[in-house]
């Protein structure tokens, strides 16, 4: 039997986010030690409306995933996967993301000196001499403790969800409250 498939990911809560940035600051960190382009993976977004983090959904049908024409986002096991050392910047994951929530990064390149060309800005996404390739949430994968960003939020706005468990979860306890509600129904009226 075909099983459907469910990613983990992770989610905010806008009522509860104080824009504070230590997502951001924690995913650049982690980034850096687990060897990838130290950037951060998510944007903490401002509006009128709110403040959160923007980061990936890990789409369980990847509209990215599907449109990467070198396989650099591919499905995995639980998440979508990106393999930035294949990743050729042609930025059309950035077009097929409906959540905006991948952008492109520079990338040093090796045969570059750039003692020798001090006007290079890695900030921007494309530079003459800088390999452009796509940044997106990866779930801090290889890192034991999960996801860096859920770990430090100060105010307990970042949740991971492994959305089978969490589903699961959010109908047990739909299932109890019916229960509940039908017993003490009965209780009332006899």
């Amino acid at each position: 039997m075909n099983e459907l498939r469910v990613n983990k990911f992770v989610i905010a809560n806008p009522k509860v986010c104080i824009g504070c940035a230590t997502c951001m600051a924690a995913c650049y960190e982690s980034s850096y030690k687990r060897g990838k382009l130290a950037v951060p993976r998510l944007i903490v977004t401002r509006t009128l409306s709110g403040t959160m983090p923007n980061q990936c959904r890990q789409c369980d049908d990847a509209p990215c995933a599907n449109v990467c024409p070198v396989g650099a986002l591919r499905f995995g096991e639980n998440s979508i996967e990106l393999h930035e050392e294949i990743c050729i910047g042609c930025k059309m994951c950035t077009l097929a993301c409906p959540f905006g929530a991948i952008r492109a990064g520079a990338e040093i390149m090796p045969s570059i000196n750039y003692t020798m060309e001090p006007k290079y800005n890695l900030g921007l996404e494309s530079e003459i001499g800088a390999k452009s390739i796509a940044i997106k949430c990866d779930l801090c994968n290889g890192r034991a403790e999960g996801p860096s960003c859920v770990e430090v939020c100060p105010t307990g706005a970042l949740m991971f969800i492994d959305a089978r468990s969490f589903e699961n979860k959010v109908i047990s306890e739909k299932a109890n409250g019916s229960v509940e509600a039908f017993v003490q129904h009965m209780i009332k009226y006899t």
